[in-house]
Order: structure tokens, then sequence, then C-alpha cells
């Protein structure tokens, strides 16, 4: 006879309800429950990092910087993440409090447990946003920041990888050009 695991799967109130009382944050993917595991000292480091970073580059602009904590909703009541990073604009987002709606940037610090879900599962997901222009991948090992873009065509992305800490990144948000110092980044990290 074979063994079969049954997983269990949890309609969007059971777990709603349960995230808004743990201590711990989860993710909702198509009715799994799936807990985040906590982060090391170079990915707190760097994620601190890029959350300032991009917060001075933003500022006086009509955009939130999120950090960790605050729910990316991929799919109504399907697919709920916690991006490490993600950049919205503020119309559209004063009116719930634990939501990002219109993301136009998502990073996620690649931990050696997540790499390969932020690389290809989350990367899947994070493509049916469609106001999402840019996915940043940043590696905790080494100085490499992939940024893949969304092409014209809406459908298609480029990638390009930093590898240097003189890099600098540049996103264009709306009419504004924004530019990050791969340093930056990495600051207490590496250099």
């Amino acid at each position: 006879m074979e063994n079969t695991v049954v997983k269990k799967l949890y309609s969007f109130e059971e777990y709603w309800q349960m995230e808004l009382q743990s201590e711990q944050r989860h993710e909702f993917i198509d009715g799994q429950i799936i807990a985040m595991p906590g982060v090391t000292k170079k990915h707190n480091l760097i994620n601190g990092n890029l959350l300032f970073t991009c917060k001075q580059a933003l500022k006086g602009l009509p955009y939130y910087v999120f950090m960790e904590a605050v729910k990316l909703q991929i799919a109504s009541q399907k697919d709920y993440t916690y991006p490490d990073l993600c950049i919205a604009p503020m119309q559209g987002n004063q009116l719930n409090d634990l939501l990002i709606a219109n993301p136009v940037l998502v990073a996620e610090v690649l931990s050696e447990g997540t790499k390969l879900y932020d690389k290809v599962d989350k990367f899947l997901r994070y493509k049916k946003v469609s106001t999402l222009q840019y996915y940043l991948l940043i590696d905790t090992d080494a100085v490499l920041v992939d940024v893949y873009q969304k092409l014209p065509d809406g459908e298609h992305w480029e990638s390009k990888p930093y590898t240097q800490l003189s890099d600098m990144l540049a996103l264009q948000l709306s009419e504004v050009m924004v530019q990050i110092p791969i340093a930056a980044i990495y600051e207490g990290v590496f250099g």
C-alpha cells in the first residue's frame, strides 16, 4: 500500500484570520499557508540598505517604499506574498493598511533556503502583476543584483546582472530616472 500525504488547503478567510493573530509571517499560495523563514544578518543588512537607499532616491516623489511586513496581493484571495522590498505609487495605496497595491518594483534578498523559490516560483507569480516593471534578486553571498525589467510589449522581460560595487542601477519610474549605487546596497556586507 502506498502512503500519500494530503496537504490541507485553506480558504482565504482561514488564512487571513490566522495571519492577523500570528506573530510569524505566512505567505498564502493557492490555498497553502507557507511560513516565512527567519533571516540572516547579511540579509537584514542588505534589505535595510536597500530600503534606506530607495527612500533617499525617491524622496519628494509620489512613491512608497515598503519592507518585509506588508503583504502584496498577486491574485484576489489566492496569492499573497511578503516581498523583502516593494515600491508602489502613493495613489491607490492609502486605503488599505495591510496590502500593497500597484507595485512597480519588487525586490527579494536571496537566502539559501528561498533562492530557487524566489527565482522561479515567485517570479512567475509576480509577472502576473500588471503594474510591475522591475524585479530585483539580490544575492547575499556575492555582489550580484539581477534586475529583470518588463519590456514595452508588457509580456516579455529582460535581465541585467550588476556584479561590481561601482555599478549604478538605473530605474525608470514614470518620468523619473532613479539611480541606486550597488555599493550602497551592500554597505557593511562587502567592500
